[in-house]
């Protein structure tokens, strides 16, 4: 999940995105344009636009996933991992629905599964990767943000807590070298998302500092 920090794109970018980050938004996206978008159009000309906008957008990054010759690499994967997994399952959530599930979360869903290692439960019969509800009990309602993630990042002690072979020295000057400046979010010190993933992928995954904040 190391290139998802959030459920953001460019369309005009979309043609130099990873494949996987490309299923990851194809995965966000492939839905009807909610109804409840409607209200925020003047007449039902300009609504049906914007439906067709929407439409046009999964159907460009459906397109590119069919050109790209490593579309089904992470399934193929993630199944050799799990060759007894189930497959016909009906309990597991797509991206889509765990970011309408987690609405003050939902832009910054990549990051906290990059951050918290959240596995892929099982493919559904579409391809789509699923994923098991209590994964994401750190942002439940009742938790959130008690749990040290916030919509701007996620607390140093939230971090650590997560990893508690990570030492504060050496997360601090990973922070350092990479310029992060702490931000405030009601009160709290949090390092924004971009830096947490990236320090978590260096001193959890092994990553170089050019492979992950120079990329």
């Amino acid at each position: 999940m190391s290139s998802y920090y959030e459920l953001m794109w460019r369309n005009d970018e979309l043609t130099s995105y990873t494949t996987d980050k490309l299923n990851f938004i194809y995965n966000a996206i492939d839905h009807p344009l909610s109804v409840r978008y409607r209200q925020l159009y003047p007449n039902r000309l300009d609504w049906q636009k914007a439906v067709n906008r929407h439409n046009a957008a999964i159907q460009k990054v459906k397109d590119l996933l069919i050109e790209r010759k490593d579309s089904h690499n992470i399934r193929e994967a993630w199944l050799k991992l799990h060759p007894n997994a189930q497959t016909k399952a009906n309990n597991g959530f797509t991206v889509e629905q765990l970011a309408n599930k987690f609405p003050y979360m939902a832009k910054q869903l990549g990051a906290f599964m990059e951050i918290e290692n959240i596995e892929i439960k099982y493919f559904d019969e579409e391809f789509k990767p699923r994923y098991d509800l209590d994964d994401f009990s750190d942002i439940f309602s009742a938790n959130y943000p008690a749990s040290g993630f916030t919509q701007s990042g996620i607390t140093q002690e939230a971090l650590l807590k997560l990893y508690p072979n990570v030492s504060a020295k050496n997360l601090d000057q990973i922070l350092k070298m990479a310029d992060c400046e702490f931000e405030q979010e009601n009160g709290t010190e949090v390092i924004p998302y971009w830096y947490a993933v990236n320090a978590k992928r260096m001193l959890v995954d092994g990553d170089s500092f050019a492979a992950t904040f120079d990329d």
